[in-house]
């Protein structure tokens, strides 16, 4: 049942990754969530993947993700128009006042923030299409001199996602986009300052079965917390912590890095 499953997810992920042309090899897998850790390993390991990242607190990373996340207002407009067809002064006064709107809101949510970041987008597409890209747009203003950076904006854009752009440039703007974020100020997850040796994290050791062995292997049993920064594992290890189970497989190695991330060699 675990193998299909991991199968399952490592299917996912070649349909969304290499559809697009993307080497899987290349990329190194990050696991979250209580049960991410506990397959990350094997759906590696069938993805071809050589490292993959557990981060502190795995099983919580979107509660911990909400709380040290940067402040952000989205405001959008719709103006549905084809870019030849433009009014350079009206667009800049849209964006403006989108920026405007959401400066006030930001100010109001950190008002001590140190930096304030504005971005500009844009929900574009070939005239005729059913489906949107979000572009990144240059900062403004804009003018009629803009047009030629906007559009090679979306060229790269609908390139980067389908390889090549037809051989038009009937293109619109459906929406336009202003973010506007800045920092908290909150801090992040709590680097390891655990002390030690790798004996003193032993809680247990049990067997485990790994199918790239197809047996059962007397498996050292860890609790995370008291992991010090820079100790290497050799596998087949268990990673325990409250939130999740980190399985690291006999060919694998684990190596707890100074921010509390867990950085896990795999086999080829």
């Amino acid at each position: 049942m675990h193998d299909i499953v991991n199968e399952n997810m490592a299917s996912a992920a070649r349909v969304h990754i290499a559809e697009r042309g993307k080497d899987l090899r290349k990329y190194v897998l990050v696991t979250t969530g209580g049960g991410g850790p506990l397959h990350g390993y094997q759906v590696a390991r069938k993805l071809g993947l050589k490292r993959l990242v557990c981060p502190p607190a795995a099983g919580v990373a979107s509660a911990l993700g909400l709380l040290i996340a940067p402040a952000r207002v989205d405001r959008v407009a719709t103006i549905a128009r084809a870019v030849s067809d433009l009014d350079w002064t009206e667009l800049e006064a849209t964006y403006a006042n989108l920026e405007s709107e959401a400066r006030a809101t930001i100010n109001e949510t950190v008002p001590e923030a140190s930096e304030i970041t504005v971005r500009r987008l844009a929900d574009m597409r070939y005239i005729g299409q059913g489906f949107e890209l979000v572009v990144n747009l240059p900062e403004g203003p804009y003018d009629g001199t803009s047009r030629e950076v906007i559009l090679e904006k979306f060229r790269a854009a609908y390139r980067d996602v389908f390889t090549l752009n037809p051989p038009t440039d009937r293109i619109e703007i459906v929406n336009i986009r202003v973010t506007v974020s800045a920092p908290t100020g909150m801090a992040g997850a709590g680097e390891s300052d655990a002390k030690g040796s790798t004996d003193a994290a032993v809680k247990h050791v049990r067997k485990v079965y790994f199918p790239e062995v197809k047996d059962f292997v007397e498996t050292r049993v860890f609790e995370r917390s008291k992991l010090p920064a820079g100790i290497t594992i050799k596998g087949p290890a268990v990673v325990e912590e409250p939130e999740s189970t980190l399985i690291v497989g006999p060919e694998g190695t684990l190596t707890v890095e100074p921010s509390g991330n867990i950085l896990v060699g795999i086999a080829a």
